[in-house]
């Protein structure tokens, strides 16, 4: 024989909102502790360096970051795209600093799809040029 005692509807209603709010308080933790990681889009135009058969991010270039001996006369404009289908990788500094990548978190993400933020700006515009 058990016993089991029956719970009245407050304590009931009290269980479910610990419940909730633990919950929302895991999400929230959780949310904003995982990024969510975005690759530089294939149209996205890179500076080529065919001396070195690197290519570069415009706002390192353009910005005065580059390495020293840098011939920017040589450099000329490709995306992503053609620069990977012909194997040439992107320069290790670059990829260093996170020129080809952007993160957004999980939290601002769900917020933007309930309209309570806007979007971030994205490093990239659709056409393929840089935000910088």
């Amino acid at each position: 024989m058990t016993f089991r005692k029956e719970r009245s509807p407050m304590e009931r209603f009290w269980y479910m909102m610990a419940l909730v709010v633990g919950i929302f308080a895991l999400m929230g933790l959780i949310g904003t502790t995982v990024d969510i990681t975005y690759h530089a889009p294939d149209n996205a135009v890179v500076y080529f360096d065919p001396v070195h058969n690197t290519y570069y991010a415009p706002p390192y270039i353009d910005n005065h970051r580059y390495p020293p001996g840098l011939d920017l006369k040589a450099l000329t404009a490709r995306t992503v795209a053609e620069a990977e289908r012909q194997g040439i990788q992107p320069d290790p500094v670059c990829v260093e600093q996170g020129y080809f990548k952007e993160y957004d978190t999980v939290t601002h993400i769900i917020k933007v799809q309930l309209g309570l933020a806007e979007p971030k700006q994205s490093r990239w515009n659709p056409d393929g040029s840089w935000n910088f």
